[in-house]
């Protein structure tokens, strides 16, 4: 069950309503039945799964606290055994290929079912969460919770599927649910939804006919330079909608609860510089990273650089990694941690040169590259093999192929779609000056007028575009 399926939003209400309708007492056991129920909707043979990592994390969790001269140890061994389970799930089959395209044979059917059993949805995110809350609580930042209170920070459904990844201390005081009823609730709750509706259906969706059809395994012929650049922006601008839409979602739906979901997004494709688009794009995961991998390696290799740059570039293939089991997703990782060593070294550089100020042009110059190189690193993230990224990659740098293979409606929805990623920022800066000036409980034309006719107009997109209805695609990841 979808966030933009029929029967989701048709439950969603009467959850919503039920919720508020119970006693405080017994909400937080009603939203954990919801979840599990939602998340047996995906496959009700990997429910277990979570179940497993938060009774493994709550065991481990006690011995944390129980023994605090052996807290490292039992720390490092919850971490090891929840990146057992999810490598297990996620890579078992990417490794064992990789093994015998080397030569080292583990099984004599390379096609056999161990290899290909699907994962279980989610299993990326909550076992980020489950890791940064061992990591947390071993270091004294959240305290020992109850079982059903940990079962419901990993079963949460708004952020089970693809986040935000979110950290315990952030959501577990919001999981003891105390809170009165108030109608903010709703209307933020709906403008995050149906704007993730219309982002999802009539934007990524509309643009993923087009790319899944570029992107085709079976499609053998090189792409023409205009077409290859096409391409590669559209899948650009069908990611960000289909997982910006999807994060929208998520905190919209918390947001009917009462609860507070981090940003995941800040219109990424206006980021100026390598290091600041990663403060833009997926959030949550770029703080992750930040706080459990790069701020420990900067602490212990900062005295050698060459040590440094290298453990970034491999850093970021392990983000790659954990998008998804290709050489496709490795190399975005290692491109992206080569733009950040890159850019770092400029930094350096221009330190050195003792300029306190960036010059216009070269601030321009390092906006224009990096909106470049982040569209050029789409490619082998989208394409289903590195001989298919290949071939888009030399149409759009080294075969300059003339014309045109697709209709004009794909290059002027790309198009559109671009300047709408340009208005972005001032589109919104002027709605949150219009929700500033009408006040907390203020009444203005917009909150009568305005909100109802967008909201209907939202909906009657998303149900004219409903048929070309597809998967969002961070829950493959």
């Amino acid at each position: 069950m979808t966030f933009n399926s029929v029967p989701y939003l048709v439950l969603l209400p009467l959850v919503v309503a039920a919720y508020w309708l119970l006693p405080q007492g017994i909400r937080r056991l009603f939203v954990l039945i919801v979840s599990v129920l939602f998340y047996a909707s995906w496959g009700l043979v990997f429910v277990w799964v979570p179940l497993l990592v938060a009774g493994l994390v709550y065991f481990i969790g006690q011995q944390i606290t129980a023994d605090p001269a052996g807290a490292k140890r039992w720390m490092w061994l919850g971490v090891s055994a929840v990146l057992a389970l999810l490598v297990f799930f996620k890579y078992r089959g990417f490794l064992l290929t990789n093994l015998d395209l080397m030569g080292y044979a583990v099984s004599r059917n390379s096609n056999s079912s161990f290899k290909t059993v699907a994962f279980p949805v989610g299993i990326s995110f909550y076992t980020f969460e489950a890791i940064s809350y061992l990591i947390d609580l071993r270091q004294g930042r959240v305290k020992m919770p109850m079982f059903v209170d940990l079962c419901l920070f990993f079963f949460f459904w708004p952020n089970v599927l693809s986040g935000p990844i979110v950290r315990a201390r952030e959501l577990m005081p919001q999981l003891n649910i105390h809170k009165a009823f108030e109608p903010r609730f709703v209307f933020e709750g709906m403008d995050r939804i149906i704007w993730g509706l219309v982002q999802k259906n009539a934007v990524a969706n509309i643009l993923g006919i087009w790319v899944d059809r570029g992107f085709a395994t079976g499609v053998t012929k090189i792409p023409t330079t205009i077409d290859g650049w096409f391409l590669a922006i559209g899948f650009a601008l069908q990611i960000y909608f289909d997982f910006a839409g999807y994060t929208n979602m998520a905190i919209g739906v918390a947001r009917l609860l009462g609860v507070t979901l981090p940003e995941n997004f800040r219109q990424p494709y206006h980021a100026r510089t390598p290091a600041e688009f990663w403060t833009r794009w997926h959030m949550t995961l770029s703080r992750w990273i930040r706080d459990y991998l790069f701020f420990p390696i900067n602490a212990k290799w900062l005295s050698k650089p060459l040590v440094l740059y290298s453990s970034m570039v491999g850093v970021m293939a392990l983000v790659g990694l954990w998008h998804g089991a290709g050489w496709g997703f490795i190399l975005w990782g290692v491109l992206h941690g080569i733009y950040l060593v890159g850019y770092r070294l400029y930094e350096s550089w221009n330190e050195g040169q003792n300029r306190p100020e960036e010059s216009r042009v070269a601030a321009t110059m390092w906006r224009v590259a990096t909106l470049t190189a982040v569209v050029v690193a789409w490619v082998p993230f989208r394409a289903a093999s590195l001989q298919k990224a290949g071939a888009i990659l030399a149409s759009m740098f080294l075969r300059f192929g003339r014309g045109r293979e697709y209709g004009n409606g794909f290059y002027a929805m790309t198009m559109a779609v671009a300047l709408f990623c340009a208005l972005e920022p001032m589109i919104m800066a002027e709605l949150s000056g219009i929700e500033e000036r009408a006040g907390a409980c203020g009444v203005s034309a917009f909150r009568v007028i305005g909100r109802p006719i967008a909201y209907l107009f939202g909906i009657l997109l998303f149900l004219f575009f409903d048929e070309n209805n597809a998967q969002f695609i961070y829950t493959q990841f």
